[in-house]
């Protein structure tokens, strides 16, 4: 018998460059966090796995059974799945395999589209399989797993070449099992055909961040509607939350196995900006990127301990409005060897963008925004001079002012702060601004927005000078205006021509982003 470990992340599994993993699990959990089930259950490869010892629940998607000793489910790419305990006494012990099989295996055996995929395991298109095996069906799984893992142990080619040869074998033998046996949820066949197809879609498109329901649906040829209602019933959450952990998954997946920054992560995994990146992974592991990484790897350097410390205060210091004492946190942070960029980003930025998100959700209000934006502006003059050196890349450029006739500044100062908590850089022509001032600089600085903010009714009219303006230029085709403030509607931005209005500081500045995108 294979060597049994004792929870599902333990060190004892075996691989060869993650292409193939075998491990036996007993697991005790009557119930599991949400990340703890994200880790273990969803992700591009196909498990197969084999109830061996003891009873359980075996949760699939968005259907709960009891398992029992001869359960066999074959689990597609993009499913999540996990195992529970049905109380102390009662748990199962399982077999598992986890493989890529466009790494492993060969040719139409790789094509997900081919009934021949991974050795016709899965039928009519469906991503998971069953058969009930006996006694003996279950010798001959372990002993074939038995050899497997021998020859997963010595990490080198030949063995390697030896162990997709057993894995073959092993599938081979498995659709055979399949074929006498009825596949599972049968009910859903249809459905499932279809949340397939789409989850397919969501891997495939990890990294467009543009990616949403309705493009999915469309490529389906299907309604958004329907799309979305067959994703709550079949995965048991909407298609955002899945969509969002597939992404954290990936980046998990990266951090551990990769050495990239957290900027190309965030590219890979299609999320918008680094805050965003930082809120969602803290959101759904408890930790910070930097911290998963270390927790992931022992080798991994003490500095970058030291780092993500120095960081984290940081962001804490600006959130709570500091001043003081962010300037010894930054002077302590760029003599600890920490880029610029990282210091802004991962410090002043990340504590930025929670302040923006506590302000759009009323949690603080407009002092506590103010005293941030102080700590913010103060770190990026230190920050500037090393910034310029490190050719700082910016999501865009924004020209923001307050029309002339206007001296009102609160309003367009909390948008400012706003679009820079997003990664955006943000020229501030201050107030009383002409309407050729805007368009000036947007032409001498290449900004692919202006922002206009206006307190008064009486100042209104300034904004439709702008829109004229950019068309006497010959910008407006390539240039979008913002319009914004207490006394300007939706309407009054579709009778002069702006391209859009926005109520607050944080949806203006989530529409500067994606002009800028």
């Amino acid at each position: 018998m294979i060597q049994n470990s004792s929870n599902p992340a333990s060190s004892g599994s075996c691989k060869n460059k993650s292409l193939i993993e075998l491990s036996i699990n007993d697991y005790h959990a009557v119930q599991q966090s949400e990340f703890e089930a994200l880790t273990h259950s969803i992700g591009e490869n196909v498990e197969l796995c084999v109830v061996i010892n003891g009873n359980g629940i075996h949760r699939v998607m968005n259907k709960s059974d009891e398992c029992q000793v001869g359960d066999m489910y074959i689990i597609g790419s993009g499913v999540s799945h996990s195992y529970y305990a049905i109380d102390s006494v009662h748990y199962p012990t399982v077999l598992s395999v986890r493989f890529d099989p466009k790494s492993v295996l060969y040719s139409k055996y790789a094509d997900h589209t081919c009934s021949q995929f991974c050795y016709g395991v899965f039928r009519d298109n469906i991503p998971i399989s069953y058969a009930l095996l006996n006694s003996h069906s279950i010798t001959e799984i372990t002993n074939i797993c038995k050899s497997l893992k021998d020859e997963l142990e010595n990490n080198s080619l030949e063995n390697f070449e030896a162990a997709r040869s057993y894995l073959i074998l092993l599938l081979i033998t498995v659709a055979r099992y399949i074929n006498l046996a009825d596949t599972v949820l049968p009910s859903y066949s249809k459905e499932w055909s279809i949340v397939s197809a789409a989850i397919r879609e969501i891997f495939n498109r990890c990294s467009d961040a543009d990616m949403t329901l309705e493009s999915i649906a469309s490529s389906l040829y299907v309604s958004k509607s329907h799309l979305s209602r067959l994703f709550q019933k079949v995965v048991g959450e909407p298609f955002l939350d899945y969509v969002r952990k597939v992404r954290i998954k990936k980046a998990c997946n990266l951090l551990h196995y990769t050495t990239m920054t957290n900027e190309e992560i965030v590219g890979k995994c299609g999320l918008k900006d680094i805050p965003t990146f930082y809120r969602q992974f803290k959101t759904v592991t408890g930790m910070t990127p930097h911290r998963y990484r270390i927790s992931q790897n022992s080798n991994y350097s003490s500095n970058s301990v030291i780092k993500e410390q120095v960081l984290n205060e940081l962001s804490d210091c600006l959130q709570n409005g500091r001043l003081s004492q962010s300037g010894e946190l930054l002077k302590k942070a760029l003599d600890s060897g920490i880029s610029a960029a990282e210091i802004l980003n991962s410090g002043l930025l990340a504590g930025m963008n929670i302040v923006a998100d506590r302000f759009k959700n009323n949690e603080v209000f407009v002092p506590t925004v103010l005293a941030a934006a102080k700590v913010m502006n103060s770190g990026m003059e230190i920050l500037k001079p090393y910034l310029v050196n490190e050719k700082m890349k910016y999501i865009g450029k924004v020209c923001i002012g307050t029309v002339r006739g206007d001296l009102h500044d609160i309003g367009k100062n909390l948008v400012k702060i706003m679009m820079q908590s997003k990664g955006l850089e943000v020229i501030d022509l201050g107030v009383d601004v002409a309407p050729q001032e805007f368009i000036n600089t947007a032409i001498e600085q290449n900004c692919q927005v202006i922002c206009c903010s206006a307190l008064l009714t009486t100042t209104m009219g300034v904004m439709r000078d702008v829109v004229e303006c950019a068309k006497d230029a010959g910008i407006r085709d390539t240039v979008k205006i913002l319009i914004g403030g207490a006394p300007v509607t939706e309407d009054f931005c579709r009778e002069i021509g702006a391209d859009k209005f926005t109520p607050d500081a944080v949806s203006a500045a989530e529409a500067a982003i994606q002009f800028c995108r």
